[in-house]
């Protein structure tokens, strides 16, 4: 017996086809999009109750999978399908540089395709090698109550494991704010330091939202590690000169 939803089905597919999925409206998209995931089904009902649920079609790509699991109709599948999809997004952006993040801009359009639009705080940390390809990505810790602790161990033994040159850090403010607070400054100077030991660069320290981007490397909140090769007295010369400019910087951010 044919399936009574086949040929409403086939109708999108063909819009899709001919007209391109920007052609349908948001509860269109996702009836399309999850198809193969709920067979036998009809997908509208789902997908409007997707949408009124959380919101926005943003919303339902940001949603946890057990949350989007939870809505009447759907399938795990389904709801981890969705949930990856701006990975995917993130990913392909990637594949079109070659995986490299030879910039401030590269590495910022990746960290607002990957974590821009997420609702709790997360913090990735991507390994590059000499020649600014991405190694890896790794998302150290993210905060169900919008904020993060940073392990900076975990991020020296990160580079050490992928042999990387460059480390690039990057977290998202889900209130839109994008200025670095003075915690942000003192831990990304401390990294700095646990890195340059073994001689690895922190290429910069971006956060994102949703649209906008701060790079703490532009805006000179990034101090120079503490040179270790030269004698005990150049060494404390140096440790003096670094914890005057962090507490410069602690003070500017005061300030604001």
């Amino acid at each position: 017996m044919e399936n009574m939803h086949d040929g409403h089905r086939t109708r999108l597919r063909n819009r899709v086809e001919k007209y391109g999925l920007e052609s349908l409206e948001d509860h269109e998209k996702l009836e399309y999009l999850l198809f193969s995931f709920v067979p036998r089904r009809d997908t509208n009902p789902i997908a409007h109750e997707l949408l009124s649920s959380f919101g926005s079609l943003q919303g339902v790509l940001d949603a946890a999978p057990e949350q989007l699991a939870s809505v009447k109709g759907m399938t795990e599948n389904a709801a981890l399908f969705l949930h990856s999809l701006p990975d995917v997004f993130a990913a392909y952006s990637l594949s079109k540089r070659g995986s490299k993040l030879d910039g401030i801009l590269p590495c910022a359009e990746y960290l607002m395709a990957r974590i821009g639009r997420k609702n709790d705080e997360h913090f990735l940390t991507m390994y590059l090698d000499d020649g600014c390809r991405l190694i890896t990505t790794e998302e150290i810790t993210s905060g169900k109550n919008r904020s993060v602790v940073v392990n900076r161990d975990k991020i020296v033994a990160g580079a050490v494991k992928s042999k990387a040159k460059y480390v690039v850090l990057g977290h998202n403010h889900p209130n839109g704010t994008i200025e670095p607070s003075t915690a942000d400054v003192d831990a990304t100077n401390r990294i700095v330091q646990a890195l340059g030991v073994i001689n690895v660069t922190l290429g910069d320290h971006i956060i994102v939202s949703d649209g906008e981007y701060y790079s703490m490397k532009l805006h000179g909140d990034i101090v120079d590690p503490v040179d270790l090769s030269g004698s005990v007295y150049q060494f404390a010369e140096s440790l003096v000169r670094r914890e005057n400019d962090i507490n410069r910087l602690r003070s500017l951010k005061n300030q604001k």
